[in-house]
């Protein structure tokens, strides 16, 4: 990840931030490193508050907090999904590398935000005749300082992130408009309600 551009007066933070995620990637997942990372910031509202699903205008803004993941795939003949985060607080979660698994609503679990942009990334990828190939696994880390139940957006730049980083590990490009839209149907596995004023602004800012 290229941090300067990114995070500028912040790359300090930003740079504490990777190196911590780095170690902690190496201890969960046997001194292993990631191949690559993602992020996408949380956002604020200018204008409007979740009314973007009735069809209403918005204005959202990117702020400066946000959520970076990092990702390797893995070749295992039992591949799995081993999603861990930097904060403790947090246990690794397991699940199997397979886009149609159901997300469990009843027994909430921090990764299933990133499962929730897995399927999603197969859906659309499946109905753009892209070829995946056998399931593989996937080792990630989670860093994120977007605050949680503040109205900021941090399940969406988690997802958002997620998605993204996944499309990297697959060497999947797609533009920036589809990516927002993907975003959005990605979330909707979780039961939110999305009408994709978060993913706009998130996924054009990674």
């Amino acid at each position: 990840m290229a941090t300067a551009p990114i995070y500028g007066s912040s790359l300090e933070e930003a740079e504490l931030r990777i190196k911590n995620l780095k170690s902690k990637f190496a201890e969960l997942f046997d001194g292993d490193q990631p191949d690559l990372f993602a992020r996408s910031p949380g956002r604020v509202n200018l204008i409007g508050e979740h009314i973007d699903y009735e069809g209403y205008s918005v204005l959202p803004m990117a702020i400066r907090q946000d959520t970076i993941v990092g990702i390797k795939k893995r070749s295992d003949s039992k591949p799995l999904l081993r999603i861990g985060n930097v904060n403790d607080k947090y246990s690794l979660c397991t699940y199997p590398a397979d886009a149609n698994q159901e997300i469990d609503l009843k027994n909430h679990k921090l990764g299933h935000y990133f499962i929730c942009g897995y399927k999603g990334f197969y859906e659309f990828a499946k109905a753009k005749g892209f070829d995946l190939g056998a399931p593989v696994g996937l080792d990630v880390v989670v860093d994120g300082i977007v605050p949680t139940g503040s109205g900021l957006s941090s399940s969406a730049a988690f997802v958002c992130s997620a998605t993204i980083a996944i499309m990297a590990a697959f060497d999947a490009k797609y533009p920036k408009k589809e990516i927002a839209q993907l975003t959005c149907e990605c979330e909707r596995h979780i039961g939110t309600q999305s009408g994709g004023m978060d993913q706009v602004v998130l996924s054009v800012m990674y």
